[in-house]
């Protein structure tokens, strides 16, 4: 793999996720989601979908151990670039989430010359 440099950004949700979904729309760039943190009640189930709530999956994870915060999620790299004009969609399930945040990198970095 060659070396690339990209930038960090983040997208923070910090609007409270109770059993019901949030949708990001539009975000006006590609980017590729490379970790998902969240936090919220023990049992709270995140999904980080592309587009739709039967859309691809990006990222999940279930907060297990009491009030917990930026809990990493599991990516599934397949899914993870979205376009421009892709919608992110946040669900949560069983318990509440009360913030989500996407750590996010351009879709290509700038190649490095390594030697």
């Amino acid at each position: 793999m060659p070396a690339v440099i990209s930038g960090l950004f983040s997208i923070d949700v910090t609007e409270a996720i109770d059993g019901a979904s949030k949708t990001i729309t539009n975000p006006g760039r590609t980017f590729k989601v490379v970790q998902v943190l969240v936090t919220g009640l023990n049992g709270a189930v995140c999904t980080v979908r592309k587009n739709t709530g039967a859309g691809d999956t990006v990222a999940s994870c279930t907060l297990a151990t009491g009030d917990l915060n930026s809990f990493p999620s599991t990516i599934t790299a397949a899914n993870a670039v979205f376009a421009a004009t892709d919608n992110i969609h946040i669900t949560a399930a069983t318990a509440a989430i009360s913030r989500v945040v996407l750590l996010c990198e351009a879709a290509s970095g700038q190649d490095l010359t390594v030697t």
